[in-house]
């Protein structure tokens, strides 16, 4: 008895080429993915490690804090809490393209970051510039962030 092997049909070739492809992609797309997700989080850490350094190494920074919570120093100049708020803008700036995890900054920042929103020197300051500027658009993500906070704040305490 011989048998005849006859070649596949090109249906089952071509089927077979479109089943590997797809795998392929498939294989390509899910590693993308899984790696596009680790080096955004490698990112978010970095982004707020740079904040975080940023506020601990950065000497006007750190006098403009010490003056603001050491009530013997005096007020605040317009130029210090335009420094002090710029930096919180930047925070809320990469927070609001989700580049940095509001966890970390409340952990190390939101208090900083809360008070001087509470602060009414600094409202006054903010207010009067959009006033002049005419633009409500002025230290809007710090304002967005810190009202963020504090809406967390408010869930921990239990009052929302």
């Amino acid at each position: 008895m011989n048998v005849v092997v006859l070649p596949p049909s090109p249906f089952w070739l071509l089927a077979s080429a479109v089943i590997g492809a797809t795998a392929a992609l498939l294989s390509q797309l899910v590693a993308h993915f899984l790696n596009r997700g680790r080096e955004n989080h490698r990112f978010r850490i970095a982004a707020f490690e740079k904040f975080r350094a940023e506020f601990t190494d950065d000497a006007e920074l750190r006098r403009i804090s010490k003056k603001y919570y050491d009530d013997k120093e005096g007020e605040l100049t317009d130029e210090e809490i335009e420094r002090y708020i710029d930096f919180f803008e930047d925070v809320g700036l990469y927070h609001a393209k989700k580049l940095v995890d509001l966890e970390l900054i409340d952990e190390s920042l939101g208090d900083c970051i809360m008070d001087c929103y509470e602060d009414d020197a600094v409202r006054k300051y903010i207010y009067a510039t959009r006033g002049e500027e005419r633009d409500n658009s002025y230290w809007e993500r710090f304002e967005n962030l810190a009202k963020e906070l504090i809406e967390r704040r408010e869930k921990r305490r239990g009052r929302r």
